[in-house]
């Protein structure tokens, strides 16, 4: 017979250890969009409760970012995407938290549908639920540079990480 700290001990084991249960499982609920900031981070509630959303697995441009060619309105494009593709309310599905402790998600599928019409890219580090996962969403994002789709029309768009580090660089007036 097993004695209480034989199973105790592991359960515990697993809240020191800060295993964010939404790995083991992704919980949904149905929440209010109030805000889009840019195209991959929306502001939702659910409630009394709101919380900034990043979309995952996606990287959208930033706001001020230009197309690959120099011309202004990336940003733009990618937020009206997702407007576009929002409603005001939809289904939540909650994968975890990043690095920096924002809350990471999608909305009624809304990451895949952004990629398709070429205004997300996949995230670079992104972690998939399964290889099946990963691939359609590579697929869909050849699909929309063969197609010229969205930013691809302009030629695409530089990562926004790396936009951020080279703007950073130019306001800093290093090298």
């Amino acid at each position: 017979m097993r004695r209480p700290y034989q199973i105790l001990v592991p359960l515990l084991s697993l809240f020191l250890v800060r295993v964010d249960l939404t790995d083991l499982w992704p919980l949904e609920m149905r929440v209010r969009i109030l805000k889009v900031y840019d195209g991959d981070t929306v502001l939702v509630q659910k409630g009394n409760w709101s919380q900034k959303l990043r979309l995952s697995p996606i990287d959208a441009p930033e706001l001020m970012q230009p197309f690959w060619n120099g011309k202004p309105g990336a940003g733009q494009l990618a937020q009206t995407c997702l407007k576009k593709n929002l409603s005001s309310t939809g289904i939540l599905r909650l994968h975890g938290y990043d690095i920096y402790h924002r809350m990471l998600g999608d909305l009624d599928h809304v990451a895949i549908k952004l990629v398709r019409q070429g205004c997300a890219s996949l995230y670079p580090y992104a972690k998939f639920e399964s290889v099946a996962a990963k691939y359609l969403f590579l697929k869909a994002m050849m699909e929309a540079k063969n197609k010229r789709r969205g930013y691809w029309a302009f030629g695409g768009i530089k990562q926004p990480k790396a936009w951020r580090k080279g703007r950073v660089k130019k306001r800093n007036g290093d090298r």
